[in-house]
């Protein structure tokens, strides 16, 4: 990969809440014919300089197809990120689509030479300190870590939010792991329970208690006796079993189905949802004094999307270490998809190309499902800056579709990418647009 100058200046606060720290990097993710296992971090100043060329604030790209200067990042006053290319005979491209001088968002893919690059920033809370990258992590991945082992060790309740496969069981067990706790961790999805027997789920019944109640049985709170219950999927625990859920929490009690007697417990309770709760709550959907007691911390871990720089690594880790190295252009294309199902579809893509590679030497986009191949299609259909709406066409599209930004992307004929980059020129949030339901 790249070697970086160590004389490189440091990250800059950009636009962030009082108190928070706002992180840049760049991270080189590939190199022609490397197998991408690692990732490497530059961080990102007022100025940036990429090419072959050594010095002051640069990143080296020992890369024979990119130029001694190919591009440049610049921060602007406004915080704004720009990419501009230094006239490189091979050109610099962002999302697949040529380019001579064009803003950056979170996630931006760039191609320079033979190699593949992305655009990282994210806010830290106020009062956490900044952290070094890890070649094989994210930095959405890195902060949600450094939330649960913050909180790991109290005794709150924690909340992860994230969309479905994103690994949100695996921040629970770090939880879990992090919390000193002698007893167990005990893990249900709440989807899977029977709205007739949830209550014996959760608290145990004894025999008797119902039709098919034999003999005695520990419910999940018990089980997780000083130890962790990770109630998955927190959001489908129906309405009429919130209250002894709360109970439970309030009282570290529990009173099993059929009996007359209470048991004491004490279960710490992480919960995750892809829902987010208090939406549901204001909708009447969930219970708002459930939702607080379960929300004594949250953590949000993103999708696959907003964390771009890990792909080809896990793809790496994924398809195993036997199996050639990814082409540049397939590389690209698994950059430039947007994951709906996150890690999940990442590793069944990678088993799925397997079944592909007998005799082969690389691994070519041709082995990837037809949608992986539409999305980098659709990617190099992005246009220069020239043909860019002005601030008032996209505020108007903006009212009318209510801030949905597929469907603005979809009326103007561009990929969302694209627009995500004027949104920000011009300093517009979609999300002051949403129609309130």
């Amino acid at each position: 990969m790249s070697k970086f100058q160590t004389t490189a200046v440091s990250p800059v606060r950009g636009r962030a809440e009082p108190g928070s720290k706002r992180l840049r990097y760049l991270a080189h993710v590939y190199s022609d014919g490397s197998r991408a296992s690692d990732v490497e971090f530059v961080p990102v100043g007022k100025g940036l300089i990429i090419g072959r060329e050594p010095g002051v604030g640069r990143f080296v790209l020992d890369d024979a197809e990119a130029s001694r200067k190919h591009a440049e990042l610049e921060v602007s006053g406004d915080e704004t990120v720009r990419v501009k290319d230094l006239g490189s005979r091979n050109g610099t491209h962002l999302f697949g689509a040529p380019i001579e001088s064009e803003y950056l968002t979170p996630g931006a893919v760039l191609r320079i030479g033979g190699s593949l690059l992305v655009y990282c920033e994210i806010d830290l809370p106020p009062g956490m300190a900044a952290f070094a990258p890890l070649p094989r992590a994210s930095l959405a991945r890195l902060r949600a870590e450094a939330l649960i082992d913050t909180v790991a060790p109290s005794e709150l309740p924690v909340l992860i939010q994230g969309p479905t496969g994103a690994g949100k069981e695996l921040l629970a067990t770090r939880v879990h792991q992090k919390s000193g706790r002698k007893g167990a961790l005990v893990a249900v999805n709440c989807s899977t329970f029977s709205k007739e027997l949830i209550g014996s789920e959760l608290f145990g019944h004894v025999a008797g208690a119902f039709s098919g109640a034999a003999s005695n049985r520990t419910g999940l709170f018990a089980a997780a006796n000083e130890g962790t219950l990770f109630l998955d999927e927190i959001a489908d625990l129906p309405l009429e079993q919130q209250p002894a859920l709360l109970r439970a929490m309030q009282e570290k009690k529990i009173r099993p189905v059929g009996s007359d007697k209470e048991l004491a417990v004490d279960a710490r309770v992480v919960a995750a949802s892809h829902k987010k709760l208090s939406e549901l709550t204001t909708a009447g959907n969930f219970r708002a004094d459930l939702f607080g007691r379960l929300s004594g911390f949250i953590v949000e871990i993103p999708g696959l999307v907003e964390r771009r720089e890990e792909i080809l690594s896990l793809f790496t880790l994924f398809v195993g270490k036997d199996a050639p190295p990814l082409s540049i252009e397939a590389a690209e294309s698994l950059l430039l998809y947007d994951w709906p199902l996150n890690v999940r579809e990442l590793k069944h893509v990678a088993e799925r190309s397997k079944l592909f590679l007998k005799d082969a030497e690389r691994i070519e986009s041709a082995v990837f499902p037809p949608e992986l191949q539409q999305a980098k299609r659709e990617a190099s259909a992005l246009g220069g800056e020239d043909e860019a709406p002005t601030k008032q066409v996209l505020e108007t599209l903006l009212g009318k579709h209510g801030g949905n930004v597929a469907q603005v992307a979809k009326a103007l004929g561009r990929h969302r990418q694209q627009l995500y980059r004027w949104l920000k020129k011009h300093e517009l949030d979609p999300e002051a647009f949403r129609k309130e339901e």
